[in-house]
């Protein structure tokens, strides 16, 4: 039964990623300019906006950086972030505060991120 839930419930977050996947994501920086990306985005503790690549990720860890990944994101209990390894994969964090990804995880990295363009989608 436990099995079954987990299996329901990642295949909703793929679902879910894959509609997300196809829109990117635009939010307002620090000055109120609508930026853009190809995939999520976040503003780390500066109020400059990064953003994932397409199909992934961007969340900010617990010290105010954005850690990106090829899927999306979330936080476990010890505020490490983790990704899916696959591009629109899903992630969510369990009962016990541990993430569970769709294709497995990966932690989140800087290196994954790109700085976001001014502009529409």
């Amino acid at each position: 039964m436990n099995n079954r839930f987990l299996f329901i419930i990642g295949c909703l977050l793929l679902v879910a990623a894959t509609a997300a996947n196809a829109a990117g994501d635009c939010i307002k920086n620090q000055d109120g300019d609508v930026v853009c990306g190809k995939g999520q985005c976040a503003i780390d503790q500066y109020g400059k906006v990064f953003c994932a690549k397409e199909g992934g990720g961007a969340i900010r860890d617990q010290y105010g950086n954005v850690k990106c990944g090829v899927g999306y994101c979330a936080k476990d209990d010890l505020g490490d972030i983790h990704c899916a390894k696959q591009p629109g994969g899903g992630a969510t964090t369990d009962s016990y505060g541990k993430v569970k990804c769709l294709g497995g995880c990966q932690s989140g990295a800087q290196q994954r991120c790109e700085v976001a363009r001014p502009g529409s989608n």
